[in-house]
Parts: C-alpha cells; structure tokens; sequence
C-alpha cells in the first residue's frame, strides 16, 4: 500500500523563527537555513467559485510562548515564507517540492487549546498591503504620467 506524506516549512520575519512540522524533535536543513520541530498546522489559501479569496492560516498548540510571538507578528506584520513539500511516507526525506507562497500575518485568535495566526492572502495584495513596495523606474521601467490609457 503506498501512501502520501506533506512537509512545511515556515519561515517568519525573514528567518528569525524557522519551524517544520514532520520531523519531530530534530531540526532539518532546507535550502541553507535549519528548520526545528514545531507542531503546527497550515491550511493554504484558496478561491472560492465567485473568486473570493479564504485566508490561509497557521495554527499552534496555545501556550505563552507562541501567544507573546503571535503578538509581535500580528502588531509588526511580520511576513512568513511557507513552502510544502512531498515526502516519502517512510523515511520523512524529501521527494519534491510541491509550492511556495509568502503572507503577511494580519491577526491571530486563540482559544485554551489552540492558536491560529491569520495570514493575508497573496492575491489580495491591496486590503492585505502585501508585498510592501512602490512602483518606480527600477521596478516596472517608464511610468505613465497621465491616467489616460488608450488600446490601439
């Protein structure tokens, strides 16, 4: 019988915390950074048939350990870099990657068991102010001076 095995990776506020949630109480290395063990959840992004977006989300066990970082993520926005990856269902090694996205953490709530960190969702890049960056020159090259657009 052959099975199927996820892997994520997280990577928060530009690598100061970096967590994995397959291979319990080791750290695992992944493109140049070390990842420890935490137990977490993530339930990625997605459409609904109108093209509404559901926020994705990352959920901890509730201590005060995770609530004190969830409070600083939330108040500095801070960004997390999540990438899954397939696994063999034995050995936990990685196969293939299977995707990445990039979020910022808007908000969290908790209850006595659990803590869930709300992320904004990469296609909702103007409510979500995601990714922090003005257009200029260098980015996109001549800017229009106008708002009259005309196609020819």
């Amino acid at each position: 019988m052959s099975g199927v095995a996820v892997g994520t990776y997280i990577s928060l506020n530009d690598g100061d915390f970096n967590f994995q949630n397959f291979a319990y109480g080791t750290s695992k290395a992944y493109r140049g950074r070390n990842y420890v063990y935490a137990s977490f959840g993530y339930s990625g992004s997605v459409i609904d048939l109108q093209g509404g977006n559901l926020d994705a989300s990352l959920v901890f066990a509730f201590n005060e350990l995770v609530l004190n970082m969830a409070v600083d993520a939330a108040e500095e926005r801070w960004m997390v870099d999540i990438k899954t990856v397939w696994l063999d269902p034995t050995s936990f090694r990685e196969v293939d990657d299977f995707m990445e996205d990039t979020f910022m953490i808007t908000g969290f709530s908790h209850d006595t068991s659990r803590l869930s960190l709300t992320l904004s969702s990469p296609l909702d890049a103007i409510s979500g102010d995601v990714p922090r960056r003005k257009l200029s020159n260098f980015l996109v090259g001549s800017l229009p001076s106008t708002g009259d657009v005309a196609l020819l």
